[in-house]
C-alpha cells in the first residue's frame, strides 16, 4: 500500500496551502492572545493570578482560549520533564518559579493556570 492508497483508505486528504495558511493564522492568533493575557513580566503573571479572575483581553472568544490552553498544556508537559519531550534541551524549557501569595509557580504553570481560570470565568468549564 502506498501513501495515496493509505490516505484513501482512512479518508484523509492532503494537507494543502489553504490548510497551512489557516494553521499559521490560528497560531498567530493564539500567540497574540497569550501575549495579551500574560503580559510581559512575571509581575504581570502574578497580578493575573492574584485577581479574582484574569483580565480578559477583548477580541477573543472561548475557542481561542481553548486553543491557547492546548498549546500551554503541551509546553507545560515538556517543561515538567514528560518523557515524550526528553529530546528537548532543558535550557529551552527552563522556567524560574515565581511566588504568588503562598504558592510558587513556574512561568508555564502560571500561564496554564491563568488560561484555565479565564476559561472558567468565560463559562467554559
Amino acid at each position: 500500500m502506498d501513501e495515496e492508497e493509505l490516505d484513501a483508505a482512512i479518508g484523509s486528504r492532503p494537507f494543502g496551502t489553504a490548510d497551512a495558511t489557516r494553521a499559521e493564522a490560528q497560531f498567530h492568533r493564539c500567540m497574540k492572545l497569550g501575549a495579551a493575557l500574560w503580559g510581559e513580566s512575571s509581575g504581570d503573571l502574578e497580578r493575573q493570578l492574584l485577581a479574582p479572575h484574569p483580565a480578559i483581553p477583548s477580541g477573543f472568544d472561548l475557542a481561542d482560549f481553548r486553543e491557547l490552553q492546548k498549546t500551554v498544556e503541551t509546553i507545560s508537559a515538556a517543561a515538567s520533564g514528560h518523557p515524550q519531550f526528553a529530546w528537548l534541551p532543558r535550557s529551552v524549557l527552563y522556567s524560574p518559579t515565581i511566588p504568588v501569595g503562598a504558592q510558587r509557580f513556574t512561568i508555564w504553570e502560571a500561564r496554564r493556570e491563568i488560561v484555565r481560570r479565564a476559561i472558567e470565568y468565560l463559562g467554559g468549564r
